[in-house]
């Protein structure tokens, strides 16, 4: 009996021990371009589950760094794969897919299109930009459905620059590029002049932002100083001049991309003085403005709320809306007086019935 469960014992060992070596086999990897189908003639994607790729998942051609070619686009004369009324803007190649970046006839410094192609003749995917720019500081990025396709392109910071695909999740499919091309008579330097924030920073002091008010330690450690985009070209542009005990003072402008360089707007708001005693509070006009300010992109409108004093037993609140490079007061209201009672609402002051 002792020789029976010894062997058995024997047996169930050897088997546990398979069992801790035996691994599943490795899922495989999606390819960026077989994260989802779509035709120039819809807009509707099929994306499979990203469950099934690995957090970081990159080529096995990236096991070893390549020499990227970088050349003109011009090495691509006569490829008609972006249409008769469209150009290349860039190109980029990696060991399994090609991936071209167009742009309209008409706008051809603006990318527009992502159009790749795997190279063993599978498949591929068309997308465009409809109501946003691509073009990032350093790479041209799609967005399709919460998946990111990203083509960056080769700099001094990033020599080994690579076509990803960022999964809704967050994971990542890369693959190193081979070859770039751009147009070198339409490509610009991914400086700050792509940034609109970076840009109105740089060149705040010539574009009279903040006046004798800015305060370095806040700017570098960013503090409040935000871009919203409004539209594909155009960004509302929110710079904090200083911060104070509890709350902020801000100048916002407009930033918009035109031509060569970027056209930068001041903004102005409207707002009233405490009156004297007698009188009725009278309308001023302001670059800049105190309190807690919020922005809704969508509706294009900034509300704000001031405190008079620390304890917010006096303030006021007002809303004023984008009307083209305009922004117009659309509500005010205010309690002057410092008295430490508190109300709900405000007394309105503008407009009047």
């Amino acid at each position: 009996m002792l020789q029976i469960r010894l062997g058995l014992m024997a047996v169930m060992a050897s088997l546990t021990l398979i069992g801790c070596n035996s691994q599943d086999a490795p899922k495989s990897s999606q390819s960026p371009n077989s994260l989802a189908t779509t035709t120039t003639t819809t807009s509707k994607t099929v994306s499979p589950s990203p469950e099934t790729t690995p957090a970081t998942t990159k080529s096995a051609s990236n096991t070893s760094a390549k020499a990227i070619a970088v050349g003109d686009i011009k090495e691509l004369e006569g490829d008609t794969i972006c249409g008769k009324t469209r150009v290349i803007y860039a190109y980029g190649e990696t060991s399994n897919y090609r991936v071209y970046i167009c742009a309209d006839a008409k706008d051809p410094d603006r990318p527009r299109y992502y159009i790749s192609r795997n190279k063993d003749g599978s498949g591929g995917l068309d997308l465009e930009a409809m109501n946003y720019n691509p073009q990032k500081d350093g790479k041209i990025e799609f967005n399709n459905d919460g998946y990111i396709y990203t083509l960056e392109s080769p700099t001094t910071q990033n020599p080994e620059p690579v076509l990803r695909v960022t999964f809704p999740n967050k994971k990542l499919n890369e693959e190193q590029l081979l070859r770039y091309l751009t147009r070198s008579n339409a490509s610009k330097p991914t400086t700050a002049a792509t940034d609109p924030l970076q840009y109105v920073l740089q060149n705040r002091e010539s574009l009279g932002i903040c006046k004798g008010t800015f305060r370095d330690e806040d700017g570098q450690r960013g503090m409040g100083s935000k871009a919203f985009q409004l539209s594909d070209r155009k960004y509302l542009v929110q710079i904090m001049c200083f911060l104070a005990a509890y709350q902020g003072n801000f100048e916002y402008v407009l930033w918009i991309d035109e031509a060569e360089k970027p056209r930068v707007v001041p903004l102005e708001f409207d707002t009233f003085q405490e009156p004297k005693e007698g009188e009725k509070p009278k309308r001023i006009t302001e670059r800049s403005i105190a309190g807690l300010p919020r922005v809704n992109v969508r509706s294009q409108t900034i509300t704000n709320f001031t405190k008079f004093r620390g304890v917010g037993d006096c303030g006021s609140s007002s809303l004023y809306k984008l009307e083209g490079d305009r922004m117009v007061l659309q509500e005010y209201r205010a309690k002057f007086a410092c008295d430490g009672n508190y109300v709900q609402d405000f007394p309105i002051i503008y407009p009047q019935n």
